[in-house]
């Protein structure tokens, strides 16, 4: 495993780091334009050009590896959150791997989730994060 891994980095032309970051960038992007679809179908006035902005993105980024950052920074609404989807899942199920209860655990997802459900409403086609 390590001999393919170190055979596949070498064709990319990347460090691990440097692969590791893309397919995270790649990865939360992918499910981001996933979730977006999802929202969109429920409730059509959200997410409106969220999922085909978020594609169009990773076409560029697959033509232009280099490209990294400038798309990173163009889908930094979608990457958000998609990981403040994430913390708040974490987040609740920290309770029950600690052997508290499982209601507990999800009473604390389900308040966290409150987060990321803000940030969307503020933000209804996850638009690009700026300063």
């Amino acid at each position: 495993m390590i001999e393919r891994s170190k055979r596949h980095l070498a064709e990319a032309g990347e460090t691990y780091w440097q692969h590791m970051h893309f397919a995270a960038a790649v990865g939360l992007m992918t499910i981001g334009a996933g979730l977006a679809c999802l929202i969109h179908a429920l409730i059509p006035a959200l997410c409106q050009g969220t999922c085909s902005r978020t594609v169009n993105l990773l076409q560029d980024l697959f033509r232009d590896r280099g490209s990294l950052p400038a798309i990173e920074a163009q889908a930094s609404g979608v990457i958000t959150f998609v990981s403040l989807i994430g913390l708040s899942l974490l987040s609740g199920s920290m309770p029950t791997v600690a052997g508290g209860p499982f209601a507990l655990g999800i009473s604390i997802a389900l308040l966290s989730l409150t987060v990321p459900l803000t940030f969307l409403l503020s933000n209804s086609e996850l638009a690009p994060v700026t300063d």
